[in-house]
């Protein structure tokens, strides 16, 4: 389906669940979080899997701010520049260090390759406690 360039493009609300559907299917996600009153972002590989976001991380300060509960964001999106079209979706809640071994099993299996290189043995889980996106579109051609 190709789109009208001509027509204005609209901004759209997206759902909920569009926004959950939407997240792991980007190439690329930004984990974000503060410590000390520095802000910190990092590209990583999301998915989603048990009402929350999950990201790979090795030890450092990601891990210590989900060690101790601290309120994560994370973005994605993805941008067509040519049609200045696309989406994004932030979730913003409380991380955590995933330890229960079913859960590891799990994620283990679902062989989620990180993003950035490096030991990443650690799974962190983001609760999907706010969870907000938005569109831009153009109408299909006639």
């Amino acid at each position: 389906m190709s789109t009208d360039m001509t027509a204005q493009p609209y901004f759209e609300v997206l759902s909920r669940e569009e926004c959950v559907r939407l997240l792991p299917t980007a190439t690329i996600a930004r984990l974000a979080y503060c410590d000390g009153g520095e802000a910190h972002v990092f590209p990583v590989n999301a998915f989603i899997y048990a009402e929350e976001v999950i990201v790979r991380s090795g030890y450092g300060g990601k891990l210590a701010a989900a060690a101790h509960g601290a309120t994560f964001t994370v973005e994605a999106d993805e941008i067509d520049v040519a049609t200045r079209t696309g989406w994004v979706v932030n979730v913003i809640g409380r991380g955590r260090v995933i330890k229960d071994l079913d859960d590891l099993a799990m994620l283990e299996l679902a062989d989620v390759r990180p993003w950035a290189p490096g030991e990443k043995e650690f799974f962190i889980g983001v609760s999907l406690d706010t969870v907000t996106g938005r569109r831009i579109a153009r109408p299909p051609a006639r």
